[in-house]
């Protein structure tokens, strides 16, 4: 049954996930075998939870910048070249204000 919710190979960018559902998320698709690209606002806290899913052996790196920003759009695109693509770009809040150019 695991293997059915296997992320193993994916990589997942999580807009707010330093908080609340956005973290939720994040370590949920991390623990199914995602790299998890947490984003937000707050590099600190970013930078923390990263480090807190590096600690339970699981794959993160830090995206800190504010979506709503004008500069979003190239932020989003080194994410993906870092590491290849972007398979599940998420949000957690389905009114937060889209990535435009992307």
């Amino acid at each position: 049954m695991a293997d059915l919710f296997s992320l193993d190979g994916k990589v997942a960018m999580i807009t707010g996930g330093s908080r609340g559902l956005g973290w939720a998320m994040a370590r949920a698709m991390a623990a199914a075998g995602a790299h998890v690209v947490i984003n937000g606002r707050d590099g600190e806290t970013v930078d923390a939870r990263v480090a807190e899913l590096a600690g339970d052996g699981l794959a993160a790196s830090a995206a800190p910048f504010d979506v709503t920003g004008a500069n979003a759009p190239g932020e989003v695109a080194g994410v993906a070249a870092r590491h290849g693509r972007l398979a599940i770009p998420s949000t957690p809040r389905p009114s937060a204000t889209p990535i435009k150019g992307t």
